[in-house]
């Protein structure tokens, strides 16, 4: 089994969950999902950044929907272009992906049209904290670092260097200048 990592951000005074990664290396690549808010949507999918831990270019795939096995589009380099092909994850990435992404959705997220979470939405709205599409469970919440604008948790062990790279390059709205 692969070891999975993860990374957590949350905005109190602002959208509330504002990114959730999970993801797993592979050699050179880097394969994972992300969920989060982009320009007014919710968005998920799942990525690859092939040829990550190497020395040549490392080129930025994500799923056209949340979908390990649907559309991909190679994000970077520099332009969002069709990959012309379908899933760039092997098939016996594919099932342990599929396999991570659920167990840390399971465990970290809750969605608000889930009947199963009103319990995680009305915590939040009785501290007044934001909530939208989807949270941090609420007993996970404690887990994350309250330091500055954005609450987060980063797994031990977790290159942070992969999510500064996404956040220049993915649609999210936790993004870096690139």
């Amino acid at each position: 089994m692969i070891e999975p990592f993860s990374f957590l951000a949350y905005q109190p005074d602002g959208q509330g969950l504002i990114c959730a990664v999970t993801l797993i290396v592979e050699g050179d690549n880097v394969y994972g999902w992300y969920t989060g808010p982009a320009g007014g949507n919710f968005t998920a999918a799942y990525f690859v950044l092939d040829r990550y831990y190497s020395t040549h270019e490392t080129a930025f795939y994500h799923s056209v929907e949340n979908d390990v096995r649907s559309d991909w589009v190679l994000a970077y380099p520099p332009l969002e272009i069709d990959a012309g092909r379908h899933s760039p994850v092997p098939e016996d990435v594919s099932h342990e992906l599929e396999r991570v992404q659920g167990a840390f959705a399971a465990e970290w997220l809750f969605y608000c049209d889930d009947t199963a979470a009103a319990a995680d939405v009305e915590w939040y709205r009785m501290r007044s904290l934001p909530v939208t599409y989807a949270g941090i469970r609420c007993e996970k919440l404690s887990k994350l670092d309250p330091v500055g604008v954005f609450w987060t948790y980063g797994s031990p062990g977790l290159d942070m260097n992969i999510i500064d790279f996404l956040r220049k390059r993915w649609p999210l709205d936790y993004a870096l200048a690139p």
